[in-house]
């Protein structure tokens, strides 16, 4: 009985130790574990802090501000609004001049005056014949139309050569827009930009000498859209104008008397002539009575014909600087030699 009664007792002490020993090892394990977990916490913490340090730090508006601290003359930040970059045209530091031709269709401007010498740049938008634009060094060629919002839009090819072709439909049927053999009315999708995004494009020490628009009936559109750059970058602007309150296309407005001579006296700019009239007295009385008549505007299926001029505008500041010379493209042919040329750098 004292046998079995002794190893009882030590199986007894043997549980025991065995029992306080799993306790042990279970509280250890416990320990481990927590580390482990804390350790864990402490690492995905770390990373979540250095995570927001990372985007806070290097989110796009940051890296558009890095990038303009370090960048060339090709971009520019407006800092203040975050704005996208504006991409500058990555023209030569010769290039002092440019001329914009806006609806150049076949045959661009070109700045003709010899001062402006062979460095002298022009930029032709041309939406449907730039593939038949001459090549000339002095011309960019840029293919799309120009409207109030940046896009794709459809244009209807009209007369000759497209020459009166429009993103707007002809108010009336017309000789130029009715010869089916020609293809008139024929439908295209365009790429469209507008003339704010072009003169924001050229860099500000070139000096936008001339600029002239062409654009059936979207020339007051275009221009109002870019009117707050245009005062601060072009002293000199031709563009389509109608008479009368006639409308050439139908939906778009573009009178000389009541867009136009409002629009751009408000930007400063004072009209010294039309091709068809120097006397602007004579234009100034014909203007009042137009709209003595017809107080409000007529609509296009009212007042639909062709009754349009080319005007001729001067900012105020300069307006008795005269228009740079300028001819055609094929006409163009100003005897540079190949070696001043090679200075346009």
């Amino acid at each position: 009985n004292q046998h079995n009664q002794h190893n009882q007792h030590n199986q007894h002490n043997m549980l025991v130790k065995g029992n306080a020993s799993g306790r042990r090892n279970n509280i250890l394990q416990s320990f481990k574990d927590a580390s482990s977990s804390i350790s864990m916490m402490r690492l995905t913490g770390a990373v979540l802090v250095f995570c927001c340090i990372i985007n806070f730090t290097f989110k796009p508006k940051h890296l558009h501000s890095l990038r303009a601290a370090v960048a060339d003359s090709t971009n520019v930040l407006d800092a203040t609004n975050h704005k996208n970059n504006v991409s500058l045209l990555d023209l030569p530091l010769s290039v002092k001049d440019v001329a914009i031709n806006v609806g150049s269709n076949i045959d661009p401007i070109m700045l003709a005056d010899k001062k402006y010498g062979p460095c002298a740049h022009n930029i032709a938008v041309e939406p449907i014949v730039a593939n038949k634009i001459p090549f000339h060094r002095q011309l960019s060629v840029l293919p799309a139309a120009v409207s109030s919002n940046p896009g794709v839009m459809s244009m209807r090819i009209y007369n000759v050569n497209g020459v009166s072709s429009s993103l707007a439909k002809p108010a009336t049927t017309d000789f130029w827009n009715s010869k089916e053999s020609r293809g008139d009315g024929r439908l295209v999708i365009v790429p469209v930009i507008t003339l704010s995004s072009l003169l924001n494009s050229i860099p500000k020490r070139i000096n936008v000498a001339f600029l002239m628009t062409d654009i059936q009936g979207y020339d007051f559109m275009a221009i109002k859209e870019a009117k707050n750059t245009l005062k601060e970058r072009v002293t000199h602007i031709m563009t389509e104008v109608w008479y009368d309150d006639v409308y050439t296309y139908s939906g778009v407005h573009n009178d000389l008397c009541r867009d136009w001579l409002p629009l751009m006296t408000e930007l400063g700019y004072t009209l010294v002539k039309t091709q068809h009239e120097e006397d602007m007295e004579k234009l100034k009385a014909r203007c009042e009575k137009q709209l003595k008549d017809n107080p409000q505007r007529p609509s296009g299926k009212e007042n639909a014909g062709l009754s349009e001029d080319n005007a001729y505008w001067v900012r105020n500041d300069v307006v008795e600087k005269p228009f740079p010379g300028v001819v055609s493209v094929q006409k163009y042919d100003p005897g540079y030699a190949e070696e001043e040329y090679k200075t346009c750098v």
